[in-house]
């Protein structure tokens, strides 16, 4: 039970960075959403949370966030140059 509340809490933490990533690159008139990359999800997990990531976890993430602030899946996360 307890893993299971820790990995709904892992989620919710995630999905809200991921998701507070796409609300910040929408508000900026020089990017958008497309522009947020799978490396800058992955050091806001670790600078909030203290979660660490690989690449393609960051990708599912921001890719649901992205589904989630109504963005077509399409919209494929940048990965880390």
């Amino acid at each position: 039970m307890l893993q299971k509340m820790r990995a709904k809490q892992r989620h919710t933490r995630l999905m809200r960075a991921a998701g507070d990533l796409v609300d910040r690159a929408t508000l900026k008139a020089s990017s958008g959403p497309e522009d947020v990359t799978t490396a800058q999800l992955c050091c806001l997990a670790f600078a909030r949370h203290q979660l660490r990531i690989d690449e393609a976890e960051a990708a599912d993430y921001l890719a649901a966030a992205l589904v989630a602030h109504g963005y077509s899946t399409e919209h494929r996360p940048a990965t880390a140059v």
